[in-house]
């Protein structure tokens, strides 16, 4: 009875399937997400964003809602943070394009540019500002960030009349904090990937004597067993070390990643002499080198030296 009832079943999905009176209608044609050119920005700008959404699927978008940027009230009751988008003016998105091909995408082969190397949607603004709550004088109300990371998308801050004066120093210095950004939201998002070999060549076992960051002799192992600063002073240039404790080191594999990331696309060649004297920073970094040349065809050290 049972083989029955199974083999009714399927001849009436056979009857149904092959039904020829039933007509399958014409494809649901699929919109798209945003309808470009978006504003009255110069016609060569509204053109350029055309061409980068032609050519590798991502919306560079000078007029988007709160909702495209997405805000996320922080827990805190009255002192909750909330992340504003201030829209820039039409008139500088050229001036942001050329700031960002100048800083990022010419550094980028296409293939990598095609495969997720630009986020699906690039948000250019004029100010990114986060309210910090009641009780602030007049003028500090707001903290104010060069970039902000949404998920598959970036936000960018600047795109105002600063493009016009900013000098080559004040350039490079963006430059480094917006590669650093970049390059972590490549490394989060496995856009890139650190090859096993690179962990491979250090000992994460048995932690760092410490301090290392007032002790001549702590510092000096550190660096001997492959160790490189986790950020710079954004201000001051002075490095800051991750390591700073047993708790620290129970992330000291991603730290170790993370510092020489920064070094390899924001250090040039002058900066990283004093730490690539020693052997086993060398061949890390040598190593890593090779491996986003090989892996992705991009050269690392072309970004970190960049100059305007």
């Amino acid at each position: 009875m049972r083989h029955r009832l199974i083999i009714g079943c399927i001849c009436s999905m056979l009857f149904f399937a092959c039904k020829k009176d039933e007509k399958i209608g014409p494809p649901v044609e699929i919109g798209h997400d945003y309808q470009l050119p978006q504003g009255n920005a110069p016609a060569a700008a509204n053109d350029k964003i055309q061409q980068l959404y032609d050519n590798y699927g991502s919306y560079f978008l000078y007029v988007f809602t709160q909702k495209d940027f997405v805000w996320v009230p922080s827990t805190g009751g009255g002192n909750a943070k909330i992340d504003t988008a201030v829209l820039g003016k039409p008139e500088y998105v050229m001036d942001m394009l050329t700031f960002l091909d100048d800083v990022w995408l010419k550094f980028l082969p296409d293939a990598f540019k095609k495969a997720q190397g630009i986020p699906y949607r690039v948000l250019l603004a004029d100010t990114i500002k986060t309210y910090r709550g009641p009780g602030y004088p007049a003028g500090m109300e707001y903290l104010y960030s060069d970039y902000k990371v949404i998920d598959k998308a970036i936000c960018f801050a600047g795109m105002n009349a600063s493009l016009r004066t900013m000098t080559p120093a004040e350039k490079v210095k963006r430059k480094n904090l917006l590669t650093s950004a970049i390059w972590a939201y490549y490394v989060q998002n496995k856009i890139v990937e650190i090859p096993a070999s690179f962990y491979k060549l250090t000992n994460y076992v048995t932690a760092p004597a410490f301090p290392i960051s007032n002790n001549a002799a702590n510092l000096e192992a550190y660096r001997q067993r492959g160790f490189l600063p986790g950020s710079y002073n954004a201000v001051t240039g002075a490095p800051s070390e991750w390591y700073y404790g047993a708790y620290a080191w129970t992330t000291a594999q991603s730290s170790d990643a993370t510092g020489y990331m920064l070094h390899l696309t924001t250090r040039t060649d002058a900066e990283m002499a004093p730490y690539l004297k020693y052997p086993l920073i060398k061949q890390k970094f040598d190593l890593l080198v090779a491996y986003f040349k090989s892996s992705y065809n991009i050269d690392v050290r072309a970004i970190a030296n960049a100059t305007y």
